[in-house]
């Protein structure tokens, strides 16, 4: 509980033990009108303690160690026992103070009506209605608190289990990026060993990216764009003049943060389905900012040798899809397919 919740918590507890004392104390004299015995204030003063001795026991001991634990009947028959008790040590108090005989005395000095003490009753029903609202209260209290702390623990429970789930699919699109990229710089090593040189630098830049910001939940806009850029400027060295790359990207943007990785695995997944050996193709990549709103456009052609492959989408874009359903929920909109053209195309919106 912070401070300010603790200081509410306070006031509250001492504006409505000010309220009970009122109506306790000086409630009688401003009915009757009529000057009460310093007995009856010291009666109510001992019993108002009492309350708030019972309110706090129950909140913090009785109701934790019975009801919390399922014991109904030994709850309510000790409640019934603290409240018998209240209305014997309140009777105890009227014969010490001799409280009957001061007030009917009191009364008839103002009214000049005579009352009878052998029709007051024995049980005094103020007592016993405002012993039952603090037992009443009290335990309200403490089940909201129990019910409160137990939401708490299980939203805990929920977020390291969303975390845990988080790092390891992080975890698996890591690797499946790395080692595809390290295999098609492998490739290039055989035909190009300057552009393969240029693939490592990009490649160690990436690595470091991959190291220092995927960690964490969140990383900049301008951050995450540069490593898509590397990864498409890596991508474009070995392909073929029959390839046509097109990627356009605002030249500047309104500074966010963005889950790091989030958009890779869809243009990956483009370069990996949407290059052939043996057809002329295109891939267009196009990342739009609205405001707070980021949109990705990819679309590649689809080759024969891939068409299987491209339904179920591979380790990456599956879980790239299962980390936007968890960290942007009800935050973004995804659409992907194929087109009647032929043509493989995804489209996504953030909410960043």
């Amino acid at each position: 509980m912070t401070f300010t919740g603790r200081y509410i918590r306070l006031m509250v507890h001492l504006f409505g033990w000010m309220l009970v004392g009122f109506i306790m104390i000086l409630q009688l004299r401003m009915v009757l009108g009529v000057s009460l015995p310093a007995g009856f204030y010291a009666k109510q003063a001992i019993m108002l303690s009492l309350l708030i001795i019972y309110f706090y026991i129950n909140e913090c001991i009785i109701v934790r160690r019975l009801l919390y634990k399922q014991k109904l009947a030994g709850f309510f028959t000790l409640h019934l026992g603290i409240i018998a008790s209240l209305q014997v040590t309140g009777r105890i108090l009227d014969i010490i103070f001799n409280l009957r005989h001061e007030i009917i005395k009191a009364i008839f000095k103002v009214t000049h009506v005579e009352l009878n003490p052998k029709y007051w009753g024995n049980l005094d029903a103020t007592l016993l209605l405002t012993s039952i609202v603090v037992a009443g209260i009290s335990t309200c209290i403490a089940l909201i608190q129990h019910w409160q702390f137990n939401l708490r623990a299980s939203e805990e429970i929920r977020k390291k289990q969303l975390d845990a789930e988080l790092a390891l699919l992080k975890a698996q699109i890591h690797p499946h990026f790395f080692f595809n990229t390290l295999n098609n710089i492998y490739a290039l090593s055989y035909d190009n060993a300057e552009s393969s040189r240029t693939s490592l630098y990009k490649l160690s830049r990436m690595m470091r990216y991959l190291l220092y910001e995927t960690p964490n939940n969140l990383t900049r806009l301008s951050k995450e764009i540069g490593f898509v850029k590397d990864y498409i400027e890596l991508m474009s060295l070995r392909m073929s003049d029959s390839m046509n790359i097109r990627f356009e990207v605002p030249e500047t943007v309104s500074e966010r943060s963005i889950a790091p990785m989030i958009l890779l695995p869809f243009i990956e997944n483009a370069f990996k389905h949407g290059v052939s050996s043996l057809r002329n193709g295109s891939i267009i990549i196009r990342i739009s900012q609205d405001e707070n709103i980021l949109k990705l456009y990819v679309e590649n052609q689809i080759f024969k040798e891939h068409s299987v492959k491209i339904e179920d989408g591979g380790i990456g874009l599956n879980n790239t899809e299962r980390r936007l359903q968890m960290t942007y929920p009800d935050q973004h909109r995804l659409q992907y397919g194929k087109t009647e053209n032929g043509s493989y195309i995804v489209q996504l919106e953030l909410m960043l």
